[in-house]
């Protein structure tokens, strides 16, 4: 990307591509902290620890800006928004899951961070949609989904996406669950 936070307009396929730098919410996993307390940890093996944190903080913000605007003035039918952290990671910002399903812009959320491909283990953003996109092996396996997304636009500007899962076996051949 061109930036910690970016957009580009795709007039040809009637959609807009906005990236997220939310690494703020690195502990968004413990639903059990409020939004002050959500920090990127990876800061800390930094040499300017507060520095970095200050960065973070910055940056999230102004990835809640972009998206807002994007969401207000965009003219596009379709907001394709992808960050690292899935959907559930965002209990505590409450104002930006109702933004990701909101019923008058089409939203497609992509995210990564856990080693899987599906919609179950997020919050929902209906009537939009969001995939977790980790799956495929490598790091770690954290379920039975490894694979990718496919997303088409059609004719019509619909945006459809569905995931093409691999035999869990060549590329997790040690998980058990």
């Amino acid at each position: 990307m061109p930036g910690p936070n970016w957009n580009k307009d795709h007039p040809e396929l009637n959609l807009e591509v906005v990236g997220l730098d939310l690494n703020k919410f690195m502990e968004g996993w413990n639903r059990d902290l409020p939004l002050d307390e959500l920090h990127f940890n990876d800061c800390q093996w930094t040499s300017c620890s507060h520095a970095c944190l200050g960065i973070a903080e910055q940056r999230a913000r102004e990835a809640f800006d972009l998206f807002g605007r994007r969401l207000k003035q965009s003219t596009r039918a379709n907001l394709l928004v992808f960050s690292h952290y899935p959907t559930d990671y965002f209990t505590a910002k409450p104002a930006f899951l109702a933004n990701l399903s909101r019923a008058d812009k089409h939203v497609t959320y992509f995210a990564g961070h856990r080693h899987n491909t599906d919609q179950t283990s997020t919050v929902s953003t209906a009537p939009n949609t969001n995939w977790v996109v980790g799956g495929g092996g490598g790091w770690s396996c954290d379920g039975r989904e490894q694979g990718f997304v496919v997303g088409e636009v059609g004719a019509d500007s619909t945006v459809r996406t569905y995931s093409v899962l691999v035999d869990l076996d060549l590329c997790c051949a040690s998980f058990k669950s």
